[in-house]
């Protein structure tokens, strides 16, 4: 390696990452809006600030040195975070507050993304960034304004605000229901039932509650979350217990059937949690509010 204690300039690291993809100084210096000459010196500067070769030339051609195939993931990382941190900053001017929401990821795919709309419109100088988890909220990211969790009806939640009480509602496509109709409890014996892998204690309760003298036959495949089953719904796969507020739009527009208008409460329900240290920010405050007014209605 060279003495030199400086790091390569970003102009000529680029040139190596475009050189390295091409294989050709002159196809590198079309992709950079430069002339040939110019990427040729700006590798060779390079090559000689690190004392070692990138490429190896030949009549035919160059192919990177074992020390530029090493070099170059590690540079392409580098300068992709460059650009995404340079990014970041860009889309956060003029002071604009950002909110950022850590959501399960059917609360987000299923209504979320657009009621957000609504929000926005009232609040357009808050910037939303939107992840999905799941779980546990302990330990979560810290820079998480809003967790909202799909939990058990309790109490003892730390900082959490209830926002709507979980009803499951039975639906099918309106293919599937046609083909078999559903006029009592009995006749739900003669589809399948799509399992909820993360809570199989649904179908029991639901069975249970309406149909305790009825078989159940389940889906062979089980998924993990609401707009999984949902999907596995339209393709008409079986019967899915979902979210009321979720699915209502849907059913409404005839998209799904409610066969029976069986309703399930699951004793879970949907909460919005906000650490201590970002409960006094006015945009977290703002959110709150709007979600609140949103399960109120």
């Amino acid at each position: 390696m060279s003495s030199s204690s400086g790091l390569p300039s970003i102009k000529a690291l680029k040139t190596f990452v475009a050189v390295a993809h091409n294989l050709s100084f002159s196809k590198a210096a079309q992709e950079l809006s430069v002339t040939q000459g110019a990427v040729s010196k700006q590798v060779a500067a390079l090559e000689q600030q690190l004392g070692q070769a990138l490429f190896e030339r030949h009549i035919d051609g160059i192919r990177l040195t074992s020390i530029g195939e090493q070099y170059l993931p590690s540079i392409i990382e580098a300068l992709e975070s460059v650009q995404s941190a340079t990014a970041r900053l860009k889309q956060s001017e003029n002071n604009e507050a950002v909110l950022n929401l850590d959501v399960t990821p059917s609360f987000a795919s299923l209504w979320l993304i657009n009621a957000l709309q609504d929000f926005r419109s009232q609040n357009a100088s808050i910037r939303i960034n939107l992840k999905t988890g799941d779980g546990l909220t302990k330990g979560l990211n810290a820079r998480s304004d809003i967790i909202i969790r799909c939990l058990p009806i309790a109490t003892h939640y730390e900082n959490a605000n209830l926002l709507h009480k979980e009803t499951l509602r039975l639906v099918g496509s309106p293919d599937l229901v046609e083909h078999h109709p559903i006029r009592c409890h009995q006749d739900l014996e003669v589809h399948q039932f799509i399992p909820h892998i993360t809570r199989p204690q649904l179908w029991e309760k639901f069975r249970n509650q309406f149909c305790p003298d009825t078989p159940m036959n389940f889906h062979g495949v089980g998924f993990e979350h609401f707009f999984m089953s949902l999907e596995a719904v339209k393709a008409n796969c079986g019967l899915a217990l979902l979210p009321d507020f979720m699915v209502d739009p849907l059913i409404e527009a005839k998209q799904l059937n409610n066969p029976l208008a069986l309703s399930l409460v699951s004793q879970y329900g949907y909460y919005a949690i906000t650490p201590n240290h970002r409960r006094d920010n006015k945009q977290v405050y703002l959110f709150n509010q709007w979600l609140q007014d949103q399960f109120r209605c």
